[in-house]
């Protein structure tokens, strides 16, 4: 078996209360995965571990069978992982694929110019497109 993701007995607890009970969670090269659950049962929790950012407190994670520690954001992305966190306040104005990427940084990996601003790169953390205030 081919194990792209390999997340073993995985542990995460916030002021006392463990969250992730030595969680097991496996992706494998050339299928398609869906984590699902109830609210509350860590779904975000363990992504957030897998994408550095939350250190469990226990656990192995092996990014195709190498052991790894991702200690932050910016190791994952190293080890080309990355997370589209859950936005409860979308832009309205903007479309389902323009959402995700407002707050990816100004730099060669950002995504290409808007579809509804020609030309214009999208402004960042501000929570805007081409410049203009944000919505709402």
């Amino acid at each position: 078996m081919n194990l792209l993701v390999e997340m073993k007995g995985i542990r995460k607890s916030f002021y006392g209360v463990e969250v992730l009970h030595g969680v097991d969670f496996h992706l494998q090269a050339g299928t398609v995965h869906a984590l699902m659950g109830e609210n509350g049962a860590g779904k975000s929790t363990l992504m957030k571990v897998l994408a550095g950012v939350h250190k469990c407190d226990a656990g192995e994670i092996a990014i195709e069978g190498r052991p790894v520690e991702i200690d932050s954001p910016a190791k994952a992305r190293e080890l080309g992982i990355a997370m589209i966190h859950q936005e409860l306040s979308p832009v309205s104005e903007m479309s389902v694929a323009e959402n995700p990427a407002i707050c990816w940084p100004r730099s060669t990996s950002a995504p290409p110019s808007s579809p509804t601003c020609p030309g214009r790169r999208w402004s960042g953390g501000g929570r805007s497109c081409c410049g203009a205030p944000p919505a709402g």
